[in-house]
């Protein structure tokens, strides 16, 4: 039996009938959020820093009313989202893309000559859509990634191999002031890459001090139980908007009641956070120059895994018709910008710790899984983005932590995180036995793959 089509609001009715007068292919992602669109290319080549690359057809996805985000071939899943209100048929589109595309071309050359100039040995990389070159030193394998002169991208192999960090900007190296030499840029990238070592042994050393604590009250060792997850998890809030991010009393006092705080300043920017990121919360102003917070909770909801997360929206003053639009999307809360930052900050635990905040979509997926402390290997059966389900004869106690790995054949790599037993299913008709696990702790890197392995499901769906 057809499993029935999502339903679709107004907006994707409007957008689908929009595609199929273009003659495009365009059908709803699972749960109806967005939908995937096939557009076939011209003869043309895109013309990359490797020389030409021949792509046939693009797979994208709308976000929000007015913006796509190009999800395959692997080359163009680097390139921003971009805005479609004004294009007229699927050939408006494509030059839309092939702009975007010659615009991080000519970027990337740019930097490209910049570098050789500095003598650095730089290469293309990812079908032409990145520059990388070796860390001084290191394996060959360890590569810093570039689009942009003034931002590198360091890697998670070599000196950083193994060590977790707490947002994924902390990767990203804004390369201040003006280069004399490639010895510049290897100065800057060696100092912080020493500053995330040393932060991350600072939290390896409070993290075995945690563990050793719990130890102590663990009754039977031999069960796979390492301690209660919820006293050390660190919330995620992302930051929308110049007004909130330069709040400095607001975000001293998310970091001494223990959240972890990413920033975007505008609406687009935070969908390219979210495209790779899954915070606990999103706090935005109103007021977001082109687009408003109403827009953003829609557009969140677009976004590959992500049905529902809980998006608090901060005003300079009070409007009605603002507030009544924040309701209306669905928004966590509508209110004046705080002016007492600790009071505010205390508001948010409980909207972070209710389960119905947030929704995300669970794909059914076989794949190999891993857990400390059980001897025998595990079948995930369901991930999404806030957790996995484990299909399993092993009676696990709620709350359970553990650590995790799960591999994903078709980026060749393994994902480890650690999570805890939210819940215990027993066999019951076509339900299989086993135990549901939300994600805890998990690196940038695992998380950003994680999203763009769900984000290839639902296009391969």
């Amino acid at each position: 039996m057809a499993t029935p089509e999502p339903q679709l609001d107004r907006v994707q009715q409007r957008q689908r009938a929009r595609f199929h007068r273009m003659a495009l292919s365009a059908r709803p992602m699972p749960g109806g959020r967005s939908l995937l669109v096939s557009l076939p290319l011209g003869p043309a080549p895109f013309e990359s820093i490797q020389g030409p690359l021949a792509i046939e057809r693009i797979i994208f996805s709308t976000v929000g009313p007015n913006h796509i985000k190009c999800l395959r071939p692997r080359p163009v899943f680097g390139l921003p989202l971009l805005d479609i209100r004004r294009c007229a048929d699927a050939a408006a589109i494509e030059t839309v893309i092939r702009q975007a595309w010659r615009d991080r071309t000519r970027e990337l050359r740019e930097t490209a000559r910049l570098l050789q100039r500095l003598g650095i040995d730089v290469a293309a990389a990812e079908g032409g859509s990145v520059l990388a070159f070796p860390v001084p030193g290191e394996s060959p394998d360890a590569r810093i990634r570039m689009q942009r002169i003034g931002e590198a991208i360091l890697p998670s192999s070599g000196p950083l191999s193994g060590i977790p960090l707490e947002t994924p900007s902390d990767r990203v190296l804004e390369v201040s002031g003006s280069l004399d030499s490639g010895v510049d840029l290897d100065c800057q990238v060696g100092t912080r890459i020493r500053e995330l070592q040393q932060h991350a042994h600072r939290l390896e050393s409070q993290t075995l001090e945690r563990r050793q604590k719990r130890a102590s009250a663990i009754a039977a060792p031999r069960r796979p139980v390492i301690g209660h997850t919820r006293d050390h998890h660190q919330p995620k809030i992302l930051l929308v908007g110049a007004t909130i991010i330069e709040d400095a009393a607001l975000r001293k006092e998310l970091t001494r009641q223990g959240y972890l705080a990413a920033t975007a300043r505008s609406e687009t920017e935070a969908l390219v956070r979210l495209a790779g990121m899954t915070p606990d919360l999103v706090i935005s102003q109103y007021a977001l120059g082109r687009s408003d917070g109403a827009t953003l909770v829609q557009a969140t909801r677009a976004l590959p895994g992500i049905e529902r997360i809980p998006v608090v929206l901060l005003d300079e003053t009070h409007h009605a018709g603002r507030r009544d639009a924040a309701r209306a999307v669905g928004a966590a809360g509508y209110m004046k910008h705080p002016a007492d930052a600790s009071r505010f900050v205390a508001r948010l635990r409980p909207i972070i710790e209710s389960p119905g905040t947030r929704r995300f979509t669970r794909y059914s997926q076989r794949l190999a899984a891993r857990i400390e402390g059980l001897g025998a290997p595990c079948l995930a059966t369901e991930v999404g983005r806030g957790g996995l389900f484990i299909a399993s004869d092993q009676e696990i106690e709620r709350h359970t932590a553990m650590n995790c790995e799960i591999t994903l054949p078709e980026l060749g790599r393994a994902l480890r995180f650690g999570g805890e037993v939210l819940y215990r299913s027993r066999s019951q008709g076509t339900q299989l036995k086993g135990f549901g696990i939300r994600f805890c702790e998990i690196s940038p890197e695992d998380e950003a793959s994680l999203i763009e392995y769900l984000a290839w499901l639902e296009s391969a769906l």
